[in-house]
């Protein structure tokens, strides 16, 4: 194949500005770290692609061709990283996921690129996971996972990634040098799943104490995460000390200003938290004891993460009180570290409005240099705060694309909106706008979205058709105009809409019959389910596709959420039996509710990644005696169900359509019901629907130790892998088909 050099690549990889390279780390050193994770990746490719680094004064990457070698330039591993993304997606129809059991299929023709291509970063910072995110997708992570995780944000520009992990071990290390015994600092600890609520000042004691081997283990895994990070040139933000302490301190400590904070989501006065006020003499102490554990153990890179009022009240609303404690945070912080940078969440200026006004937010932020404080714009897929705070009063700032709560497994986001604003905050925020993130709680069934953010970093002019087709692209080397429609579709009709909290089909809802009984699905949505079986339909007409693994998780996604759909239209077909008192119509769509949960479950087993049986094997692995993986499995059921006590706010807030999930929890609150409605129309009276809610929240809240107790742990899997893809996408036509026969529907095929 012929190839040649374009002149925009030309003028990307040779005529650059001369930038000095990071501190500490080697030309050499870039390229091997890179060669590495294409080894690791795409091992066939290593020896077809020539890394080289270039200078240039932003974050820049080209893709050449140089006599049959794919030549890829960059100023850095990440942007190498990123020029190797692209000629993944763009010249191999190759995708990347980022779950370590999702296979990278590269085709066994490999295309040398006729014209060379590159870009440059709009922005210097991509930052990217939330505290919880720890919770709801990573806890039971183990070096596997991080490692694909790792490389895939590499591949995506990301260079500011949250590096939560093994924290338990510094604050262990911490409270102890400040007096407390081990047992009142482990108690003070949550479960592993609800610790990133810990972490924010939320919860305490839930579901703990933790266990030592948890602790050893995640200390272990952070030193491995953070020197990959640091390896590709990422610069990993770390916890320092926000104000939480444990009420064990206060005996020690009986000066201290230390107050009870305000209660968090229903959780009870026992497992409040304790806040130090930062004007304290012993905040100080605490900052400065934390960071020198924690650099003695993983080391620092001067940036720190600290949220001292996430969800929770100042304990004084005054302007004054506002400044002076982030002045003293800050101190604390410049104290311990003269380098430290403070990087601050603004999510709270969002969720509290009432008390975060504008000039209280200006008070909190005069309290820190500009240069030294760092922001996330947590959620702008909703709500821009630069917009309406003066572009943060001229504080540097993160624009962050959040798009899911709580792990919520619907098809859900606004892609024409994504690709406004980005645009639009690139184009008008000016000098103080730092970077673009992404602070999703956990990951979603739309990476589509997640990848969108970070590609229009490199392309701000890159639009959210043309991205579809890019998308489209990525599913094989010899992607099909059908499956190019396909996303075209998506794009268009179906991801038109905000994420909001408690995305659900209502296969996951609490059972009713006239209005939800639970807080936390939303079965809402705003496209008709012609356009899903449209593109479902097409997706499935190119038979040659269907090797394509990606492709295969696409079409699973697709059908889950159709059917997960199609249930709210059974589900009202059996109260309008029950009105009618029709008792053997309402035994007919009571099956059919059953039959479209178990067909949804059979579905979603097809990968581990969307299955109870590796959440909770998982968790179980971290026990090193049955108690304690007892202990880790309750925690995890919990997570995902009841969240904290039964009954209360967070019930179902983590929601997902999960294979084990749906046929142990969410099939049998289901079956309830229908039993419950069915045996009062055999009655002869009417169905008592609170009494109903009142028995399943009580076998709610029983759940997660009875169904661990009852041997459904799900063992599964050590190594076990995805169905391959062209039995998923033969399994998708024939459960989908039963429902929506017009998927068989063949079209010409078009080359």
């Amino acid at each position: 194949m012929k190839t040649f050099l374009s002149a925009m690549a030309l003028a990307l990889s040779m005529a650059m500005p001369v930038s000095v390279f990071p501190a500490g780390r080697s030309a050499s050193g870039d390229i091997e770290a890179v060669g590495r994770l294409t080894r690791r990746v795409a091992p066939s490719l290593a020896g077809i692609i020539r890394y080289e680094l270039i200078p240039a004064e932003c974050d820049t990457f080209a893709v050449t061709a140089d006599n049959g070698m794919v030549v890829i330039k960059g100023n850095n591993a990440i942007s190498m990283s990123v020029g190797l993304n692209n000629y993944l997606r763009r010249d191999l129809g190759v995708s990347v996921s980022w779950f370590a059991d999702d296979s990278v299929q590269v085709p066994d023709d490999i295309v040398i690129p006729a014209t060379g291509y590159g870009a440059r970063a709009a922005v210097g910072e991509r930052f990217f996971l939330n505290y919880c995110t720890f919770g709801y997708t990573m806890p039971y992570w183990n070096w596997g996972d991080w490692e694909r995780f790792i490389d895939w944000m590499a591949l995506n520009g990301i260079n500011l990634p949250l590096a939560m992990t093994g924290q338990e071990r510094t604050w262990q290390l911490t409270w102890r040098r400040l007096g407390l015994d081990d047992a009142s600092i482990m108690s003070s600890f949550t479960g592993p799943a609800h610790l990133p609520w810990h972490w924010m000042n939320n919860v305490d004691h839930f579901q703990g104490p933790l266990a030592q081997p948890w602790i050893d283990s995640q200390e272990s895994l952070q030193r491995s995460i953070l020197e990959r990070e640091r390896e590709l040139g990422m610069t990993p933000v770390m916890p320092a000390f926000a104000g939480h302490v444990p009420d064990g301190l206060r005996a020690l400590y009986p000066d201290a200003r230390i107050s009870l904070r305000s209660q968090w989501s229903g959780f009870e006065d026992k497992d409040r938290c304790w806040f130090l006020d930062p004007s304290d003499p012993l905040y100080a102490t605490i900052q400065n004891t934390f960071l020198s554990i924690q650099d003695s153990i993983y080391g620092t890179d001067h940036i720190y993460g600290i949220d001292p009022f996430n969800e929770v009240d100042s304990p004084d609303w005054s302007e004054e009180y506002l400044r002076s404690a982030s002045s003293g945070i800050y101190s604390t912080l410049r104290a311990a570290d003269p380098d430290a940078r403070w990087l601050q969440m603004t999510w709270n200026f969002y969720y509290d409005r009432k008390h975060w006004t504008k000039p209280r937010i200006k008070a909190f932020l005069d309290g820190v240099p500009d240069e030294n404080l760092l922001l996330l714009d947590y959620f702008c897929d909703r709500k821009e705060i630069w917009r309406m705070s003066d572009a943060y009063f001229g504080k540097p700032f993160i624009w962050c694309y959040l798009g899911n709560f709580g792990g919520n497994t619907m098809m859900v986001g606004d892609m024409a909106d994504i690709d406004r604003k980005i645009s639009a905050v690139v184009a008008e925020a000016g000098s103080n706008l730092a970077g673009i993130g992404g602070t999703l709680e956990g990951f979603s069934m739309n990476p589509v979205i997640d990848e969108y953010v970070f590609a229009k970093v490199w392309e701000p002019g890159l639009g959210y058709r043309q991205w579809a087709d890019r998308w489209a692209g990525s599913r094989g080397a010899k992607v099909s105009d059908a499956i190019a429609r396909a996303w075209r579709i998506l794009a268009d009709s179906v991801y038109v809409k905000c994420t909001r909290v408690g995305e659900a089909c209502q296969t996951n809802s609490r059972p009713f019959v006239d209005k939800p009984t639970g807080g936390y699905t939303n079965s809402s949505y705003r496209y008709s389910q012609n356009a899903l079986v449209e593109a479902l339909r097409l997706m499935l007409s190119d038979e040659r596709a269907w090797s394509n693994a990606a492709l295969s998780r696409d079409a699973v996604n697709i059908g889950r959420q159709l059917l997960g759909n199609h249930f709210a239209s059974v589900r009202d077909s059996f109260v309008s039996a029950y009105r009618r008192m029709d008792i053997p119509e309402a035994r007919r769509y009571a099956a059919d509710m059953e039959n479209v949960i178990s067909g949804i479950d059979t579905l979603m087993s097809t990968n581990p990644n969307t299955t109870l049986a590796k959440w909770v094997s998982s968790a179980r692995a971290f026990g090193k005696t049955s108690r304690q993986s007892d202990s880790l499995e309750v925690n995890a059921r919990t997570l995902l169900t009841v969240w904290g006590l039964p009954g209360r706010k967070l019930n179902d807030y983590a929601n997902r359509q999960w294979a084990g999930l749906l046929s142990d929890f969410y099939l049998q609150r289901w079956k309830m019901f229908t039993d419950a409605v069915i045996s009062a129309m055999e009655e002869g009276r009417e169905y008592d629907e609170a009494a109903f809610v009142e028995s399943v929240k009580v076998w709610e809240g029983e759940w997660p130790e009875k169904s661990m107790l009852s041997g459904r742990r799900h063992a599964a899997m050590p190594g076990q892998s995805a169905v391959s893809p062209e039995s998923t996408v033969r399994l998708v036509r024939s459960i989908v088909a039963k429902y929506f026969p017009e998927i068989l529907n063949k079209t010409p095929e078009i080359e």
